[in-house]
Order: structure tokens, then sequence, then C-alpha cells
């Protein structure tokens, strides 16, 4: 299946390619620190009164709390410590592929691309990679229960790292930019390329200027910082608290834990799609520029979005450590 930086390359040309990979670069952190560490507050929260989840929990990570090693995943990408032995060995075996996501590509694992105008999460459909955080999901769920094989673990991740990636790639698939990705035809308007030939890839909203920013970046970022805002807190511990006072509807997950990834993804495409359905689209040299009426009106709404898929994901996280070590 053809990469979306193949798609750019072949449509955009050299210079997009290198305007794409600073965008990737600087700005795919997914929900940022602070999104991050709220999902992994909450989910500390959550299993505190679970002495055998908290002891296994211990077991791999020590004293390191799931808020603290919910940016570890971000950190082998852009803060890489060359002191930390798991991160070394994490990255050398998964090793980032410049312009392209090699077979073992660890920063390839935080996203699926998947078109706004699908309805479900397919493994064949454009976008979508053995890889991607729906599959990278379920492989450390199996990972971390002892269900290790060359299928799900080709590189050898340990269950300490599983663990730390989890954390991260749980509240990474309830970003709704690192499921849902808009495909552009003629005069920036959207098409599936599943059902559209010659459709040119936004790489997550990457390459989509909003609000001096990257639309991207927005949602991870200014998104959380209004939510945190419109709860009237300033720290992850704190919002995570609100959080907890106010329980998001509709969190719990029914079936096998192997199939909650595809569940979580379907979840959010819709979120995706109207994230861009509000928006109106124009070409510009680096790619595309988005504007919407009523700004005021999107950020209110795009908060609201980002407060109940970081509270789901807290839950969710901590229900999946609950599931596995009961």
């Amino acid at each position: 299946m053809e990469t979306n930086s193949n798609i750019c390359g072949r449509i955009f040309g050299a210079a997009l390619l290198i305007s794409v990979a600073t965008a990737l670069a600087s700005t795919a952190f997914g929900y940022g620190n602070e999104g991050h560490q709220t999902v992994g507050a909450v989910a500390d929260k959550l299993i505190a009164n679970s002495p055998n989840t908290v002891a296994h929990v211990r077991a791999l990570i020590g004293n390191e709390t799931l808020e603290h090693a919910s940016t570890w995943a971000d950190d082998c990408k852009y803060h890489f410590n060359p002191h930390d032995p798991d991160m070394v060995a994490f990255v050398s075996a998964n090793p980032h592929v410049q312009h392209d996501s090699g077979p073992h590509d660890h920063h390839a694992y935080h996203y699926t691309d998947i078109p706004i105008q699908e309805t479900h999460y397919r493994a064949d459909s454009v976008g979508a990679k053995p890889i991607d955080v729906v599959h990278m999901v379920r492989n450390c769920i199996a990972i971390i229960e002892g269900h290790s094989n060359a299928t799900n673990n080709p590189t050898g991740i340990t269950q300490k790292t599983a663990l730390r990636l989890l954390v991260h790639y749980v509240g990474d698939i309830h970003q709704p930019l690192h499921v849902g990705a808009a495909y552009f035809g003629p005069n920036a308007q959207l098409v599936n390329p599943n059902t559209t030939t010659g459709a040119q890839a936004d790489v997550g909203g990457n390459v989509i200027t909003f609000h001096a920013t990257k639309l991207h970046t927005y949602w991870d970022t200014p998104a959380v910082q209004n939510a945190m805002a419109a709860a009237h807190v300033h720290t992850p511990g704190a919002f995570a608290r609100t959080i907890i006072r106010n329980p998001p509807p509709g969190w719990e997950t029914s079936s096998f834990i192997s199939g909650w990834a595809v569940k979580w993804a379907n979840e959010v495409l819709p979120i995706a799609a109207e994230a861009h359905n509000k928006l109106t689209f124009q070409v510009n040299p680096n790619g595309w520029s988005a504007q919407t009426s009523n700004l005021a009106a999107y950020d209110q709404w795009a908060a609201a979005q980002v407060r109940t898929e970081i509270a789901r994901a807290g839950y969710r996280l901590a229900a999946i450590l609950k599931k596995i070590w009961p």
C-alpha cells in the first residue's frame, strides 16, 4: 500500500516533502503533554483502588506514574534520551525512516490516516498500515498479557516498554486527527481516496494551516488548553480530578479487549469528519489553508470533543489495565 509520504511526493514534489517532514517533526505530538498526562492521571486515580493492578504496574515501571509514562513515546520521537536504556533499545529496534514509514518505524505507530468519508476503520483502507495505532494498541495489550510473538512483536518490545507505549497510544487513538484524515481533489475538495484516484493527502492535518498553526497542532494543544480553561484548571492533575467528578458518557467498551482499538477508531472517525466539515479549504503553496466563519464556536465545539475523548481515554486505559490484572 502506498504510504502518505509517497502520495505527497507524487503530487507535490520534493519541496512539499521537506515541508511535510518539518511539520511532522514539530507538530505530531498527539494531544501534547497536557492531554496525554491528563489521560495518565485519570487512569492513575481509577486504578488506585485495585491493589493487584497497581502492583503489576509498579512491577513494570516502578514508582513512575502513568501520568509521567504517558509522554515517553513522544520523548522517543522528539526528546531522545541516550541515557535511557529502554529508549535506546526501542528506537534502535524501531527506527524512524525519513519521508516513509518503514516496517518498524515507531513514528508511524501513533496514528492511522483513514479517510474521513469512511464510517469504519478498515485494515485495507488507504491510510491504514499494519503498524498503525489501531494495531499497536492491540499489540501492546498482547505483549503486556504475555502473548508476544513474531506477528505482534517482531522487534522484541518488552512488557515495560509496551506499558509505556500503551498509555500514550490510548491517548493518541482518541485524538480525532490521529485517526481520520482528509484527502483533497481539485479546488481543495474533500474526496475519498478509496473511491477517487489522484487524491492528495493532508498527512493528518499537518499540511493544513489553521488558526496561525497547523490543524493537527490545533487539536493536539490549543483545543486541549481550551478544554482545560473551560474546566477552570491549569494542570493535568486538576483536569483529571474534574473528569473523575463528572465521568464521560459511553466510555465502556464491550466485547473482547483485542477488538477495543477498532471500536475506538470507529467512534472517533465521525469527530474527525466533523472537524473538517466545519471548515472551508483553499490551496496554498505548502498544502492547504482552512477557515471557519465562527472561530469561537469552533473552539468551543472542539474543546468539548477533546474533553470527552481525553476522559474516555483515561477511563479506557484504566479498564484495560484492570482487565489484564484484575
